[in-house]
């Protein structure tokens, strides 16, 4: 059973390796950052409008996520297309 996490417990992040494209057909390769117990989808899906995005320089950027075309996690088999809405 779940139980609710108090105001000064975190979940942990994780750094998943992905491709980003952007609207202006600007490619990122890099690093972003998702709970532990969540997937990169659930993080595109979130309240929040932007993310962090860590380029191979290790550059920190802070990606709006209405202007991510498509992310491509090197870890899975199929890739994660984002469009501002829920994906079910």
């Amino acid at each position: 059973m779940r139980t609710a996490l108090n105001a000064h417990q975190k979940i942990p992040k994780v750094r998943e390796y992905a491709e980003l494209t952007l609207t202006d057909g600007t490619v990122l390769s890099g690093y972003v950052f998702v709970d532990a117990t969540a997937r990169i989808q659930d993080l595109l899906n979130d309240s929040a409008p932007f993310m962090p995005f860590i380029d191979n320089t290790e550059t920190i950027h802070l990606i709006n996520k209405m202007a991510i075309v498509r992310i491509q996690p090197f870890d899975w088999r199929h890739i994660v297309r984002y469009s501002g809405f829920t994906k079910s």
